[in-house]
């Protein structure tokens, strides 16, 4: 994920972010949302956590992700912005 190229899914992926920056979501409802396949959704969660894109919180259950604040400032964040633009947190 830190090459030059960003996918549609990832786009999409992010949007469900960007559009509710406060919210939490797990990855049921971001598959609803997207309908990416659920291998490449949580590829790309554990991509953009690791990029410091998305906050995790460990509940019962499973995990709830948000986007992080410091994510405007992240430089794969600003490519995905441009790929699916208006992505504005």
């Amino acid at each position: 994920m830190t090459g030059k190229r960003v996918s549609a899914e990832q786009v999409k992926t992010m949007a469900v972010f960007t559009t509710e920056p406060q919210g939490w979501f797990d990855s049921n409802s971001i598959q609803r949302k997207t309908e990416i396949p659920d291998n490449s959704l949580r590829h790309f969660l554990f991509a953009f956590l690791r990029l410091g894109l998305l906050e995790r919180l460990e509940v019962h259950g499973g995990y709830r992700y948000r986007l992080s604040p410091m994510a405007e400032t992240q430089p794969y964040f600003q490519r995905l912005q441009a790929a699916g633009a208006p992505m504005k947190p």
